[in-house]
């Protein structure tokens, strides 16, 4: 009998996703199960070129979620608010009233609550259940910062595991993926503007002497989830690659790239990008509360760091992550 285990990624040809199935690709003793919406997509193609099982999932349809995870010794799972809020095909969806944001923010639960359900019913040989999570900023600011949505709705995810599945919650751990840095790259909320002197200014909403967790999600992911499989269950990591204040983080842009760059604060009601009015509300809690309460939750006394996982290995840079873009043409865009 094979001695091969299967993980079960959802979200395989996304940045999380896809840098799971990319460690678990090259690791001995391991067979990566690819779930995707749509199997033929180049990305999709390309993850069974490298030896991954497709399987065609969808967290919109339980009925595909059972087969997708059968015989699955380790599931991740990954969910997607700012797909669901920024897909045309889904501005009609909510209800009279309701922002599309909290719709989403309702959708995202219950996708999640999808997978959950399928996860506890139906797999007798999981081992690990590893959710991409998120602080629930509700809590952890003691009801002050209320619209966080995206960081929300996950947190209430996790929170339904471990109310209805105490089984299920016994082999489960939470990898929080910290700020992404790719963001600075195409994100027009934190990409860099070069002022009339030439600086590169990070212009944000983020306190620039807060330090915050920077990860590169689509080659840090793996490494994490691959600890946390490999470990025992029961952890809550916030991933990064670096801790750093926003003024840290402009000076490693600086010494990594040579263009001149600063963190500037804007005062609080003002914005770097116009949004609609009830995402302008989210955006505002958002930053407010990670500037007050921290993004990982930090009074959260289950939350863990790097650190603290025996297996994880040296993850790069943040110096090397900026020293592989072209900065003076983004910054020409931007």
């Amino acid at each position: 009998m094979s001695s091969t285990k299967i993980i079960a990624v959802l979200g395989a040809t996304g940045n999380q996703g896809g840098s799971v199935a990319d460690v678990f690709l090259s690791t001995p003793g391991w067979t990566v199960r690819a779930l995707t919406r749509n199997t033929a997509s180049p990305k999709a193609q390309a993850l069974a070129l490298r030896g991954a099982s497709l399987v065609h999932a969808d967290m919109d349809d339980p009925a595909t979620l059972g087969p997708a995870f059968a015989g699955a010794h380790a599931i991740f799972a990954v969910s997607d608010f700012w797909g669901l809020y920024g897909d045309p095909a889904n501005k009609a969806k909510a209800k009279p009233g309701q922002p599309l944001n909290v719709w989403a923010a309702e959708h995202e639960v219950q996708q999640l609550k999808n997978v959950i359900d399928a996860a506890a019913a139906r797999v007798d040989s999981l081992e690990r259940f590893v959710l991409s999570g998120l602080s629930n900023a509700t809590k952890w600011s003691k009801g002050k910062y209320t619209h966080v949505y995206h960081f929300d709705s996950k947190a209430r995810a996790e929170e339904y595991i471990k109310e209805t599945y105490p089984e299920l919650w016994a082999k489960t751990s939470v990898y929080q993926a910290g700020l992404f840095l790719s963001n600075f790259v195409g994100n027009p909320i934190m990409r860099p503007v070069k002022n009339k002197d030439g600086i590169a200014q990070f212009i944000g909403n983020i306190d620039i002497d807060v330090k915050f967790p920077f990860i590169a999600a689509e080659e840090d992911s793996g490494p994490f989830v691959k600890a946390l499989v490999d470990e025992p269950a029961g952890k809550n990591v916030i991933g990064y690659r670096e801790w750093l204040t926003h003024r840290e983080m402009a000076a490693i842009f600086s010494q990594a790239t040579g263009i001149p760059a600063e963190a500037v604060q804007l005062p609080k009601g003002k914005s770097k990008v116009e949004s609609p009015p009830e995402l302008k509300l989210e955006l505002d809690d958002n930053f407010a509360y990670w500037n007050e309460f921290g993004y990982e939750g930090r009074d959260d006394p289950t939350v863990i760091h790097p650190r603290d996982l025996a297996t994880l290995g040296k993850l790069d840079t943040v110096y090397n992550y900026f020293k592989k873009f072209d900065w003076e043409k983004i910054l020409s865009e931007a």
